[in-house]
């Protein structure tokens, strides 16, 4: 089911919310983009983008998007293992000799993956003010924070704890197992093909063109922050894109779902941008937002952050901030929707606007459609339906799992049923919401009520009922 398009009213009120948050934040210039069934659907610009000259922000100028590079980073290390050119599990230094000689943590600590640094679970401490400020490293300043930095906070697979050099290190793996220069893999393999021709690592030579200068506000004063160069670190957030450069590649990301039998059309597969969202470190509850809902449990995946939102449900997102610089990207996958947004003020709070603009196209859509059930799933609850109407469990077709009846025999769930009939009354199907093929809840609306029910198929091949649950909802 294609969602419609929303209303002038509703995107007018997004620009609204864009001009607000930029006064309340002291944002210079900004610029967000919606992304709705693969495309671009909605893009804002305001402000300006060159303080002292006036230049205003167009959907075409480049913002730097920070630590939202980390994603593409992660993506393009999977790309690598998916052609079996190297093993998340393997030792970094089988990528990385000179890591080889880093004493390890603890003498009985495992050895850093490549895994642990795409989850941020190397050990490494969080880097945030150093990192935002070594972008231009060259290939022997590394080296040389490999040789003799103090690279541990704690053994390897601990703790999750973001980590800057992690990232910077899966730049050299990507050069190293590649062949090439991380920068011109990442070209190669996505920003050409993804038609991504105005976003680059090069930001000095970005700003020759139509560019987001940063700012800082201390107090009352406005100051141009320095322009951090391109260097041997720019897997962990060198990135400078554009409105429209970037909702290419968020498409790119949001066609991963649903999982479907179609050819692969990108640059990798779409199962390992899946694979990108699963939770891969431990599992925390952010700080709250000023004004926003109650924080959602959250985990790190590869290069984005996975939130069970209640209300949006499977929430993905990932921030970038440097001096001059904030931004957030959030995706709603099993409703094909992304939002992002850019601005030019150091560490600018994009992600309280993103969260707000998904919550304005929640209130706004349709609800997300229900799949239909699976034929084995029909099967089970049509026969729940035949059992509740006779009174008896084992009435009409019966596809029970051999451990459904010895669980709890027949005439226990005989009783459960006459006590369900006499409380509700005669029933009828309402309502089938499959959790999954194999399992789901469904309502019969009854005379005084309604019957609630989840059930669980087993997996063989004609697989039964295993597990139901009824309860009643009386009026």
């Amino acid at each position: 089911m294609t969602q419609p398009a929303f209303s002038r009213t509703v995107l007018a009120g997004i620009d609204a919310a864009c001009t607000a948050f930029a006064g309340q934040e002291h944002v210079p210039g900004l610029a967000a983009g919606i992304v709705q069934q693969g495309r671009l659907v909605h893009a804002t610009a305001l402000g300006l983008a060159d303080r002292e000259a006036g230049r205003p922000v167009a959907t075409g100028t480049a913002f730097r998007i920070a630590s939202m590079t980390k994603n593409m980073t992660a993506l393009a290390i999977l790309s690598l293992r998916d052609r079996g050119q190297l093993q998340l599990d393997a030792p970094l230094a089988q990528y990385v000799p000179q890591f080889a000689a880093v004493k390890p943590a603890t003498r009985d600590s495992a050895p850093v993956t490549v895994r642990h640094l795409i989850t941020h679970t190397a050990g490494f401490v969080t880097d945030d003010p150093w990192g935002d400020r070594v972008l231009g490293m060259s290939p022997a300043e590394l080296d040389e924070v490999i040789a003799t930095g103090h690279l541990f906070a704690r053994p390897p697979g601990l703790a999750f704890e973001y980590s800057n050099l992690g990232y910077a290190l899966l730049g050299r793996v990507l050069t190293n197992v590649s062949g090439e220069p991380y920068q011109a893999y990442m070209r190669r393999t996505f920003l050409e093909p993804l038609g991504m021709a105005h976003t680059t690592f090069d930001a000095p030579a970005a700003a020759r063109g139509d560019y987001a200068w940063g700012y800082r506000l201390d107090g009352e004063v406005w100051s141009r922050e320095r322009v951090e160069p391109d260097g041997e670190v720019g897997a962990m957030g060198g990135l400078a894109t554009t409105v429209l450069d970037y909702a290419r590649y968020v498409a790119l990301l949001l066609d991963a779902w649903p999982a479907r039998d179609d050819p692969e059309t990108g640059p990798v597969r779409r199962s390992s941008v899946r694979e990108m969202v699963l939770w891969h470190a431990p599992p925390f509850v952010p700080d709250p937002l000023p004004g926003a809902r109650a924080p959602q449990p959250s985990a790190y995946g590869y290069g984005l952050t996975h939130s069970s939102d209640a209300l949006l449900g499977m929430r993905i997102h990932h921030a970038g901030g440097l001096p001059g610089y904030g931004s957030h990207v959030l995706m709603l996958p099993e409703r094909g929707w992304g939002v992002f947004a850019f601005g030019n003020r150091t560490y600018a709070p994009m992600s309280r606007l993103t969260l707000q603009i998904a919550e304005m196209l929640h209130a706004a859509s349709l609800p997300p459609p229900v799949a239909a059930p699976s034929p084995a799933l029909m099967r089970a609850i049509d026969a729940v339906v035949a059992a509740y109407a006779s009174g008896r469990i084992e009435a009409g077709d019966r596809p029970f799992a051999v451990n459904f009846l010895l669980d709890t025999p027949a005439r226990l769930r005989d009783a459960e049923l006459a006590g369900l009939k006499e409380r509700l009354g005669e029933g009828r199907l309402e309502s089938i919401a499959p959790i999954h093929a194999l399992a789901g809840r469904f309502v019969l609306a009854c005379a005084n009520g309604r019957l609630n029910g989840t059930v669980t198929l087993s997996p063989e091949a004609d697989g039964g009922i295993q597990k139901l649950v009824l309860s009643a909802a009386v009026d």
